[in-house]
């Protein structure tokens, strides 16, 4: 146990928090920028998944990193245009269009990745231009705070960036408030002459935008290769942020940190203790369920003191 409380309190056990919270931070971007408008994407996993894949077919098909992502982000803007399709054309239920993208995406791409290198677990067989990291002039010299700057993946940077921009732009600017007001109540948004299915449409292709780079940066930028199952919950898990957050877009943020956390004590465990792997990787999940419990007693408990201060 002492081991396990050193491994935590390091700095390498903070590269590694940063490192596996970016993904499920584009996760939870990705269901945030659709649920503003009220469409709602939990295809987010799916869109991880294969954005994942085509980024490492695309880099090897073209040799170019920035293709390869760019062919990736297509892939994922794709997928959630079709929830767009399916829900606002053909009239279909959009949690169960997600529901569908979700279960065929992993057996999907195997298929694809099995046509392509004729290996059903990874794509090492591959040779891939990737993504690296960047080092900051000035800052990487600066004791420890130098280090957890600079030096991250390419990525990551892009995913506080996004981060940023995103956040002013929905409760900053006027296309920030339709968008907002689509998913508050879309009858009076269109009695105001906002064209609630347009804002709907473009929500999705921000969800799917940040969907993909997180998919991307696991394979293009982390991992480098695309493996099977890579993508391992950390979709839900954004989504999971999401739903706990109900809109607070600063508590979105801690909670994907939340879960980064938990996914990285997971590898300090592993690496430090005895206990059984299987165990051990369903500690981050495990850590889903305690957060979303304890967040609706503590709704719940609001609630009723509410109720009992009206009587």
């Amino acid at each position: 146990m002492i081991s396990i409380i050193k491994g935590i309190f390091t700095l390498s056990f903070l590269l590694v928090v940063i490192r596996l919270s970016t993904p499920i931070l584009f996760a939870g971007m990705s269901s945030f920028a659709a649920s503003t408008t009220g469409i709602g994407n939990i295809g987010v996993e799916a869109i991880m998944t294969m954005s994942a894949l085509f980024a490492i077919l695309g880099s090897y098909w073209t040799q170019s990193a920035i293709l390869g992502l760019l062919i990736g982000m297509l892939v994922g803007v794709l997928m959630a245009m079709m929830i767009a399709f399916f829900s606002m054309r053909l009239g279909a239920n959009p949690t169960l269009v997600g529901i569908a993208l979700n279960t065929f995406a992993d057996s999907l791409a195997i298929f694809i990745l099995y046509l392509f290198t004729g290996d059903k677990g990874s794509s090492a067989s591959l040779a891939v231009k990737t993504m690296g990291t960047i080092n900051i002039p000035f800052i990487k010299d600066i004791p420890i705070l130098g280090q957890i700057l600079s030096g991250q993946h390419v990525l990551t940077y892009v995913c506080w960036i996004c981060l940023i921009v995103f956040g002013i732009l929905v409760f900053k600017t006027p296309l920030g408030l339709r968008m907002r007001s689509c998913g508050l109540n879309p009858d009076a948004a269109k009695t105001a002459g906002i064209n609630v299915q347009r804002l709907q449409v473009l929500s999705l292709v921000f969800s799917g935008i940040f969907a993909s780079l997180g998919g991307i940066f696991l394979s293009l930028n982390y991992l480098l290769i695309y493996s099977k199952l890579m993508v391992s919950g950390m979709g839900w898990m954004g989504i999971a942020a999401n739903g706990i957050a109900s809109g607070n877009y600063f508590l979105l943020i801690v909670g994907c940190l939340i879960f980064g956390i938990f996914r990285a004590v997971s590898i300090v465990f592993a690496t430090t203790s005895n206990f059984p792997s299987d165990l051990l990787t369903a500690v981050p999940y495990v850590a889903v369920i305690v957060v979303i419990v304890t967040v609706s007693i503590v709704n719940y408990l609001k609630i009723k003191k509410g109720n009992v201060n009206e009587q």
